[in-house]
């Protein structure tokens, strides 16, 4: 069980393709404010996060994903959290609306409460 980064050196993963470069993406950890990249070697490698999740399940290697994805498997004890002191760095979250129309009171308060719901949030 690795208990820092330097542990992962030896450790394979499942290989994921970004959808927005092609390339497969490293695992990412914020360490003292800064992001650290990981390149490990990948057994297999794929571009669906569904396949990625089943992969890890079946022993293929380590995967980084949003906690609230495999909240479940860490509860039953089908997936172990490693490195947990090291979280990968927040995704932002954006929402988009044409600027030349009055804000919908409705979306405002859509907002707000995104706002809040994400701002603490550990995913």
């Amino acid at each position: 069980m690795p208990s820092s980064i330097d542990d992962l050196t030896g450790h394979v993963c499942v290989g994921f393709v970004s959808s927005r470069t092609g390339e497969t993406m490293p695992l990412e950890f914020l360490i003292e404010g800064q992001t650290r990249f990981v390149h490990l070697s990948s057994r297999l490698t794929v571009n669906n996060s569904d396949t990625m999740a089943d992969l890890a399940r079946q022993g293929f290697g380590l995967i980084q994903a949003p906690r609230y994805r495999l909240a479940a498997d860490f509860e039953s004890g089908a997936l172990v959290e490693i490195l947990p002191q090291y979280p990968p760095p927040p995704t932002p979250l954006s929402a988009l609306y044409p600027q030349n129309r009055q804000l919908a009171s409705r979306v405002r308060v859509f907002l707000d409460w995104a706002a809040d719901v994400f701002a603490g949030a550990k995913l």
